[in-house]
């Protein structure tokens, strides 16, 4: 077994997309004192002070629960990367107001094709740090 082994980069950004375009249904579900506030820097911080969930046992509380057990992994993996792979990846899937691509390379003052690669290989890093590489699918 390799210790780094090749990665199928489109699978693997199909995974990321996938988890990442839940985000703000996360949010939602898990409700606003569980919703990250973002700082000057990008760094996600969670509301809850005592960094635990509380367990119930009704199916809607377990969404919940489960919701808010996904953000916490989201954000913690969101905080092992670079400030600005975190920018891209807020403003593309995690910012309440949902952006078009243009307007986020617009904002970037970048190209098309420089946005679009920036955001890859930012994907592809979210996934490197999201549980350890669960998210990386190998050739």
């Amino acid at each position: 077994m390799l210790l780094f082994p090749e990665i199928d980069r489109k699978k693997t950004k199909k995974k990321v997309h996938a988890l990442l375009k839940t985000y703000r249904s996360l949010v939602r579900i898990a409700g606003e004192k569980h919703s990250p506030r973002v700082t000057a820097a990008y760094t996600f911080e969670m509301k809850n002070a005592n960094g635990e969930f509380s367990r119930k046992v009704d199916k809607v509380v377990d969404r919940k629960y489960l919701a808010e057990v996904e953000l916490a992994k989201i954000i913690e993996a969101i905080n092992q990367l670079d400030t600005y792979d975190r920018q891209l990846l807020y403003d593309k899937y995690m910012d309440r107001n949902f952006t078009t691509n243009i307007a986020i390379y617009m904002k970037h003052h970048m190209s098309e094709s420089k946005f679009y690669r920036e955001l890859d290989k930012a994907m592809i890093r979210f996934a490197e740090s999201y549980e350890s590489g669960k998210l990386l699918s190998e050739k």
